[in-house]
């Protein structure tokens, strides 16, 4: 399977402080490629996550949420890729 005629789906948490909760949610909602579904506040502050790109893309999105101001790490949870983008 050749990752870049393929979409990426990452599940992912942004960790962050808990007065930076809503502008990071917000920001990393602002992104095309990701949905966010809330922040969880239980040991610690995460902003969940889901995002879609085209699997060489994915690298480079990652790299771009993790700049956002006010995320201390981003943990991918969990990773498919999807045979759905034609050649």
């Amino acid at each position: 399977m050749e990752i870049e005629n393929n979409m990426a789906v990452a599940g992912f948490l942004l960790h962050t402080l808990p007065e930076d909760a809503d502008r990071v949610e917000a920001e990393a909602a602002s992104f095309q490629e990701i949905t966010t579904y809330g922040v969880h506040q239980r040991q610690g502050c995460y902003v969940v996550a889901v995002a879609e790109a085209p699997g060489l893309a994915m690298e480079e999105l990652l790299k771009r949420v993790q700049g956002i101001d006010g995320v201390l790490a981003a943990y991918v949870t969990s990773m498919t890729v999807e045979d759905e983008l034609e050649p």
